[in-house]
């Protein structure tokens, strides 16, 4: 019974990313927490105890956990090199554009998102197929080495970071080792610092 518990316990928590990190920093009430978790997973407080002993027993491997984990992201990031692209657009249309030359492109079930030089704009026409522009962008690449495919949670370090600072990432594209990363111009130097910080 005690295993069903944790792993119940580990499964309300993995649903709950804000849970996470407050129980992983030990920022976290855990008799509080127990009781909530408890009358949420089982409808009542008969397991509650156990419900703390498997919340104070995650912290442990969890804070074990994401420490390495950290180091590992740290140590490529500082092997990462960053690039600033300035006057960039993102069009984002329901139909391939051939006259467009994008610096990068993806494309989902319903729509091409394409990554282009601001001056790209004129060459679009105007169709029912394009879906939105944006302007006044600029564009950051992440080049990192290969261990990147490997290492989880680095692309969520990264906009977490961001995130952090208030800053939006209008567009984002990974592609194998390189990290492509749409701001506003606005946000740019902010972002710069923040990058690199986490790089140097």
């Amino acid at each position: 019974m005690e295993q069903n518990i944790s792993e119940l316990v580990w499964l309300y928590v993995k649903r709950r990313p804000f849970l996470k990190e407050v129980i992983r920093a030990g920022i976290v009430n855990y008799s509080a927490l127990a009781r909530k978790v408890s009358m949420d997973a089982f409808g009542s407080l008969e397991h509650q105890d156990a419900v703390k002993m498997a919340l104070i027993r995650l912290s442990s491997k969890m804070e074990k956990l994401e420490s390495d984990l950290e180091k590992r992201i740290l140590a490529l990031l500082k092997n990462s090199s960053m690039v600033i692209k300035s006057k960039v657009a993102v069009v984002i249309t329901t139909k391939q554009l051939d006259e467009l030359k994008p610096l990068s492109f993806a494309k989902s079930g319903r729509h091409i998102t394409y990554i282009v030089e601001q001056k790209e704009i004129k060459k679009v026409p105007r169709s029912k197929a394009i879906w939105k522009t944006e302007e006044n962008l600029n564009l950051i690449t992440i080049e990192s080495p290969e261990e990147l495919e490997d290492t989880p949670g680095v692309i969520s370090y990264i906009l977490g970071a961001l995130a952090s600072e208030g800053i939006n990432v209008v567009e984002f594209i990974s592609c194998y080792t390189d990290t492509l990363l749409v701001i506003k111009q606005a946000d740019t130097e902010n972002a710069y610092r923040i990058l690199s910080n986490i790089m140097d």
